[in-house]
């Protein structure tokens, strides 16, 4: 008898060094590339690249990779402009061309309607952005010590939540922000002020939030510590008197161990907390903690896809689901006969009512509640129907915008009982996207049409909308 075959060894193993072609980017940015069939994703490469690269990590069904050297550099490989692209977690794909960057966001929707949704549709073309340099209005900074112990503010370092690297300029903030980091570094160093340390949870400065009103010029600065010192107080007026574009400094302070950049307690500095905008031709005040998209010109855009999605006369009642501070809701009110925003945060819905008031919108409403929720109890879209509701729920179109997570499978389901006969889907996560739509499509619902909006330039994130019309039965 023959003896039975020896096994096959894995293809790849840990601690291997490869040449490898990348063939393409996967979900999230990362460089693709296959070793007789077996995927392993690389870092720091580009479709078209020929890398040497090492294995550092593998599963049973991929590896990860990091690159050596590139030995035959990718056609679509640019020069990048910030001397910080081969260290920084943000903006990795400064080096593809920017033509390539939205022939993958495409792709990257298509595939995820197709194998998460099961719907087979050619995305519209990508909406670029026009300015792909400065063209965030928030950014977020991180407070760290660096390995002799001197206090850093700047980024994440990629693939490294606890490791921050000293900002020189970041080329997506806008101009002013990259001058306000500086000049709070050296005046933090002078004071011989702490960083909060993650492992030991000592320290006193934890992140700046920097905001720009883009058709204002307003600047909020928001600094996270663990407690009050005198020192903020003089740092306040320091910075108003060297960047006279500083509308209002805000203090945050918390005790938590979480790593987020908001704190329990808010204290105005300087100015009156909050700063102006102008989107869609509507003012909105920004709070330090309100959600506000952060590309303001881009988000015009988003805002003209999702009316041109609803498709409104004057006459329909709209409801928005996951409506923040009113981004969307006011736009739409100014285009219906009434708006409906449902959202969870009290302090979005307190903008947002705000907002209403001071451009005269007054056929515009807001309900405080998780969404799921609201659809049930307030407006009795649950498996017993609307009947004996507060608020029997009429409305002839829906807009959701919900986090990246997605829908909750309840929302979901209200929505279809309750069968608007359009609902327009805004989606920052193609996954999720993809997920949702296949619930309505199983459902009432037929999908119209999907493009994407770059938000975000040299990043792998791609916000979507998605047209939905109800199919009678």
């Amino acid at each position: 008898m023959p003896s039975p075959s020896a096994p096959v060894p894995p293809p790849v193993r840990k601690g291997q060094t490869l040449e490898l072609d990348i063939e393409n980017l996967a979900f999230g940015g990362k460089a693709l590339a296959r070793v007789d069939g077996f995927v392993v994703f690389v870092e720091n490469a580009l479709p078209g690249d020929r890398v040497v690269a090492t294995v550092f990590r593998k599963r049973r069904s991929y590896a990860e990779a990091r690159t050596d050297r590139v030995l035959t550099p990718s056609p679509a490989r640019v020069e990048p402009r910030c001397e910080h692209v081969p260290t920084c977690g943000g903006c990795r794909f400064q080096d593809l061309d920017y033509a390539e960057q939205l022939r993958h966001k495409e792709r990257q929707i298509e595939e995820c309607l197709e194998h998460l949704g099961r719907l087979r549709v050619a995305p519209r073309p990508t909406v670029p952005a026009p300015r792909l340099f400065h063209y965030r209005n928030k950014m977020e900074y991180s407070f760290a010590r660096d390995a002799s112990g001197q206090l850093t503010l700047g980024l994440h370092v990629r693939g490294f939540f606890d490791r921050t690297f000293d900002l020189v300029r970041c080329h997506i903030a806008t101009p002013v922000s990259s001058e306000i980091v500086a000049f709070l570094r050296d005046a933090a160093r002078r004071a011989s002020l702490t960083a909060y340390d993650t492992r030991t949870h000592r320290g006193l400065l934890r992140y700046l939030t920097i905001r720009e009103g883009i058709r204002t010029g307003q600047v909020m600065v928001n600094l996270v510590a663990s407690e009050d010192h005198p020192f903020f107080r003089e740092l306040a007026a320091d910075l108003t008197r060297a960047f006279p574009s500083i509308a209002t400094v805000v203090l945050n302070t918390t005790r938590r161990r979480a790593q987020v950049a908001t704190g329990e307690e808010e204290r105005v500095l300087v100015g009156r907390g909050t700063i102006e905008d102008v989107l869609g031709g509507i003012t909105f005040e920004i709070s330090p903690n309100s959600f506000f998209q952060t590309n303001t010109e881009q988000a015009e855009q988003l805002l003209a896809l999702a009316l041109e999605g609803l498709a409104l006369s004057g006459t329909e009642r709209v409801l928005d689901v996951y409506s923040g501070t009113g981004t969307f809701t006011l736009p739409i009110a100014r285009a219906a006969a009434e708006a409906i925003g449902v959202e969870s945060s009290v302090i979005a819905v307190r903008d947002a009512e705000r907002n209403a008031a001071r451009n005269g919108i007054g056929n515009a409403r807001f309900v405080t509640g998780e969404a799921v929720e609201v659809l049930r109890d307030r407006f009795g879209l649950g498996t017993r129907g609307p009947e004996g509701s507060p608020d029997r729920l009429e409305v002839d179109a829906v807009l959701v915008d919900p986090p990246r997570a997605g829908l909750h499978p309840g929302v979901i389901q209200r929505l279809n009982h309750l069968g608007a006969p359009r609902l327009v889907y805004v989606s920052c996560n193609p996954s999720t996207l993809g997920r949702d739509l296949a619930l309505f499509c199983q459902s009432r619902y037929r999908l119209d049409w999907v493009r994407g909006v770059d938000m975000f330039p040299h990043t792998p994130h791609i916000e979507c909308v998605a047209v939905l019309r109800l199919v009678e039965a």
